[in-house]
């Protein structure tokens, strides 16, 4: 079992007077093969968030959805659901099991008619904003403010259907998990909650590859590599896509990293001191600590820029499934910077890895080799979606989401490496809409930059 093997008998006390634990889940100690023959969401990420009114329609998606209606691949959400244990005879169930099985159950409906309400509400908010007489700052706060409402409403819906699986079985809450979890697979939201939602699933039964992906993601993401690995080992090799593989393969790798990472992170949460600063995107407000020890150069450079301005309406100009997020351009096309070129602080011997979250300076490509020019970042910088510990052997690490990374999650996909098919519709990028440094010392270290007058 995926997830009572690492939360231990908690769920098997909640159990007790409902029904017989044999009875409802596996035995096996390893998760179930991902079937070989399924087809899921992992060749539709571009679909993820097309724009504004699609965020709307997957909120509506996952709080609507009905038993029948099928999901990519074939499969109902139901079908994906666990199934509703059968076989023998179970124990009455007490009269406090009950009640308080009911009382999970009403929270959960309740939340599913008021995130379809919100649903309403934001897709009327959305078409007031896009309408020219409406088109003002007053109805994009409101549009932004019912998007904000939906997306947490999503998120205690889908809490309040993962409190009634810990505690037993319903097909409604199971149906949402399924589908919520898709929704942040194709979006690249990995965490805990993710996790978990995914793991039951799959104990549960439900035989959908992408469960099998978000839980293992998600698992590397929250440092639970044994679960990871078996995950993994569970996914036909043909099924696993190139970042799943790597993931595998580094794992041991990952393993050190995030645990040394973790101490160092302890440490400076103790000391609370590290600078801050808060953006603002067209998909919700952020914020990023920045690695002042590890990098000074870079975090005295990234606060300048930022107090200067230089972020404020600079869009998400690449943003790759399941790799990074790129912005800081003024061009937007990739090939800007800010005139200044910082010296290197990768190969410091302190230097940060890269996990979930990281922000990495970006540096200028060194033609066809896939090498980078040394000593080329500037202000452009990407946020990993994923660990990826290659990008240090070449670029620094300057600092890490600490709030929000949901919103990064949640930006317009913008592959500039794909073709525009004939007739397509592309539509803008999400941006910056301003940045503000929250904290700082009152005196930074001098920006390295490189002098290219004396090479």
């Amino acid at each position: 079992m995926i997830w009572s093997l690492l939360r231990g008998s908690f769920f098997i006390i909640l159990l007790l007077g409902a029904r017989s634990v044999a009875a409802q889940e596996p035995s096996a100690a390893d998760p179930p093969k991902a079937p070989a023959s399924s087809q899921e969401a992992s060749s539709s990420q571009e679909a993820s968030s097309e724009d504004d009114a699609k965020v709307t329609d997957a909120a509506a998606d996952a709080g609507t959805r009905e038993a029948g209606d099928k999901q990519p691949g074939g499969l109902s959400a139901a079908e994906a659901a666990p199934p509703v244990a059968t076989g023998g005879e179970p124990p009455a169930p007490s009269e406090e099991y009950l009640k308080a099985f009911g009382e999970l159950t009403a929270k959960f409906q309740a939340l599913r008619q008021e995130l379809e309400q919100a649903v309403g509400d934001q897709r009327e908010a959305y078409i007031r904003y896009v309408n020219r007489e409406g088109n003002s700052e007053k109805s994009r706060q409101a549009f932004f403010d019912c998007r904000r409402k939906v997306r947490d409403l999503m998120d205690d819906t889908y809490m309040a259907a993962l409190e009634i699986m810990r505690a037993g079985v319903d097909k409604e809450a199971a149906t949402f998990i399924v589908t919520m979890i898709q929704h942040r697979f194709n979006l690249d939201i990995y965490d805990d909650t993710t996790m978990e939602g995914a793991a039951r699933m799959i104990d549960g039964g439900a035989q959908l590859t992408y469960l099998y992906q978000a839980a293992a993601r998600s698992a590397i993401v929250e440092g639970r590599f044994d679960m990871a690995k078996r995950l993994f080992e569970a996914i036909d090799e043909d099924q696993k896509v190139d970042v799943d593989r790597t993931l595998e393969f580094l794992l041991e790798e990952y393993k050190k990293s995030f645990e040394a990472e973790q101490l160092i992170r302890e440490k400076e949460a103790q000391e609370d001191r590290l600078p801050r600063v808060a953006i603002r995107t067209t998909q919700g407000d952020l914020v990023v600590e920045l690695f002042l020890d590890q990098a000074p150069s870079a975090v005295s450079n990234f606060i300048a820029l930022v107090e200067q301005g230089f972020y404020d309406d600079l869009d998400f100009h690449q943003v790759i499934d399941h790799v990074i997020a790129m912005t800081g351009d003024p061009s937007g096309d990739g090939s800007g910077n800010s005139g200044k070129f910082l010296v290197d602080e990768h190969d410091r011997e302190d230097a940060r890895k890269a996990f979930r979250g990281s922000l990495v300076m970006a540096k200028l490509p060194m033609g066809e080799t896939g090498k980078l020019v040394p000593n080329s970042a500037s202000s452009q910088f990407a946020i990993l979606y994923l660990p990826m510990l290659s990008v240090t052997e070449e670029q620094t690490v300057f600092g890490r989401v600490v709030e929000g990374m949901d919103v990064i999650s949640r930006l317009r996909r913008v592959d500039p490496s794909k073709k525009k098919k004939k007739g397509e519709v592309v539509l803008p990028p999400d941006r910056i809409m301003d940045a503000t440094v929250i904290r700082r010392p009152d005196t930074l270290p001098e920006p390295q930059y490189m002098d290219f007058s004396r090479q």
